[in-house]
């Protein structure tokens, strides 16, 4: 079995056009923000929130504006794991939260219209698999049970994934945030055990996460600095 410590990187990529789920007349480029896009309500006080609802996570816009059919995979399947992917997007999410050091949300099962609640609304909107991924996939039942390292070409080999955010007041259902982003994967550890090709979207998507849970825990002015992606063995 191949045992090598690396350091998995997550790079910015160019913005993603914008699928209309956040509006983009409000979005902006934010320097102290770490997603490409993002608004917040002018006077808008997060500490009068304490608990957060994360929604189901659509995924239309993604089978729309992704070239995810140049997988080779069957369409029942493709949607099979999209679903995966996006419930895996919403497990991250609370995830982060149940896992934040400061507590200050508490996670909601349920919807609720709570004047003290939030809702989190995401949209996945582009994956995109590098091709190394993809030739990957194709060797995968020679080398389960092991794990490979493989380099990837930063100009022309990136996996991708993109991402809207809408936050709502529960009680009102206005929308007080908006997110956009898009991240990359330059460099990585592929374990073949579980290999998808959505496997480098599952890091980005931890990330974005991690991202959000210090948005919500920082008030207007401060600066939010990105989450560091990095694992240290394939498994």
């Amino acid at each position: 079995m191949v045992l090598m410590a690396a350091i998995l990187i997550g790079c910015k990529a160019a913005p993603a056009p914008s699928a209309g789920f956040a509006d983009p007349s409000l979005l902006k480029h934010d320097p102290k923000n770490p997603y490409d896009k993002f608004w917040r309500k002018p006077g808008l006080d997060l500490k009068n929130y304490d608990k957060i609802y994360v929604a189901q996570v659509n995924t239309a816009y993604m089978l729309k504006m992704t070239d995810w059919q140049k997988n080779g995979e069957p369409k029942a399947e493709i949607e099979r794991d999209v679903q995966t992917l996006a419930d895996y997007t919403r497990n991250s999410i609370m995830k982060a939260f149940r896992q934040d050091p400061h507590h200050r949300f508490a996670v909601l099962d349920n919807s609720t219209s709570d004047p003290h609640a939030l809702v989190y609304e995401v949209a996945l909107i582009e994956v995109v698999p590098s091709k190394v991924l993809l030739n990957a996939l194709e060797y995968a039942p020679f080398f389960v049970g092991t794990g490979i390292t493989v380099l990837r070409d930063i100009g022309n080999d990136k996996s991708t994934a993109a991402f809207e955010g809408r936050t709502r007041d529960a009680a009102t259902g206005e929308i007080v945030m908006l997110a956009a982003d898009r991240e990359e994967q330059a460099f990585t550890i592929v374990d073949l055990r579980g290999l998808t090709w959505y496997s480098d979207a599952n890091e980005i998507i931890d990330n974005w996460s991690k991202e959000f849970v210090l948005i919500a825990n920082t008030q207007p002015g401060q600066k939010v600095a990105g989450a560091p992606i990095f694992r240290l063995l394939p498994w």
